[in-house]
C-alpha cells in the first residue's frame, strides 16, 4: 500500500498510522514482533523520519506498539493492552450527576493533541478550537473537560460555550450523532490532585470521548473524574 501525496488527501503520518495499524490487526506483525526501523519506514514511503515518528507515537498512545530500550518498538501482547473501548449511541450515554455548575475555563485556539489530530484527519501542527470546562459539586471540582473542536465547524474563541456545547454545535450545523468512548480507571496522580484541591489518594476515571455528526468527526473530549461520588450508565443500543 502506497501513501497519498495529493493535496486534500489525510496527513502523510495519518496514512502511515492506517497502513501499521492494519498491519498489525491482520497479524502481519505479530505480538512481540519488532518493527521495522524508523529508517527502513522512511525508505519504504519515502517519507520524513518525523512524519515516521508521528505515526509511532500514535500507535504508542493507542497501546499498539511500545519502545524497549535495546530491542527497538515492539507490538504489544494483548494482555499489555489495557485500554477498554466501545460504541454506543449518543442518547445512550447519559451522565447521571445532580450538580448544574458547570464551568467554562478557556475557549482557545492550540495545537491538537496526535489524537484528535488523528480522529479529524488533519496536520497535527494545524490550530484547533480548545474548549476546558469543569463541573463543580459545593465549590468542588468533580471533572475536568478539554474539547477539542474540528475547524470545519463555524464556531470561534468568541463563541459562548456557557450553555450546552452540543447545542451550539447543533446549531453550527453538526449536531452530534454518534459517539465513541474509552474509559479508565487509575489511582489520582499529584498534579490531577492538584487540579481537583485532593490531598488523599483516591481512584480518578478517565474517559475518552469522540463524537462524529453521521460519518464526520467533530468532538474529541478528555475527562476527568473523581470517581467517588459518581456514576456513568452506558446503555449500548
Amino acid at each position: 500500500m502506497k501513501l497519498q501525496f495529493q493535496s486534500g488527501e489525510k496527513p502523510l503520518w495519518s496514512q502511515l498510522y492506517d497502513i501499521l495499524e492494519a498491519r498489525i490487526m491482520n497479524g502481519e506483525y505479530r505480538e512481540g514482533d519488532i518493527l521495522p526501523s524508523e529508517k527502513a519506514l522512511m525508505d519504504e514511503f519515502e517519507i520524513s523520519r518525523i512524519t515516521v515518528r508521528q505515526a509511532m507515537d500514535r500507535l504508542i498512545n493507542a497501546k499498539l506498539i511500545c519502545r524497549k530500550r535495546g530491542k527497538g518498538t515492539i507490538v504489544l501482547k494483548k494482555e499489555d493492552m489495557v485500554a477498554t473501548s466501545f460504541v454506543s449511541s449518543f442518547n445512550g450515554v447519559e451522565e447521571k450527576n445532580n450538580a448544574k455548575d458547570r464551568r467554562v475555563i478557556s475557549v482557545e485556539y492550540v495545537t491538537p493533541t496526535i489524537e484528535a489530530a488523528y480522529f479529524f484527519g488533519i496536520s497535527v501542527n494545524k490550530p484547533v478550537l480548545k474548549l476546558t470546562r469543569q463541573t463543580y459539586v459545593d465549590e468542588s471540582i468533580v471533572t475536568h473537560y478539554e474539547t477539542y473542536i474540528n475547524p470545519i465547524v463555524p464556531v470561534d474563541d468568541q463563541t459562548d460555550f456557557g450553555g450546552s456545547m452540543y447545542e451550539k454545535l447543533e446549531q453550527a450545523g453538526f449536531p452530534i450523532t454518534k459517539v465513541k468512548e474509552k474509559i479508565t480507571a487509575s489511582i489520582i496522580t499529584g498534579k490531577e490532585k492538584e487540579l481537583f484541591k485532593i490531598n488523599k489518594t483516591e481512584a480518578i476515571m478517565n474517559r475518552i470521548r469522540m463524537g462524529s455528526s453521521d460519518d464526520t468527526p467533530i468532538e474529541y473530549t478528555y475527562s476527568k473524574y473523581v470517581a467517588k461520588g459518581y456514576e456513568l450508565v452506558i446503555d449500548l443500543k
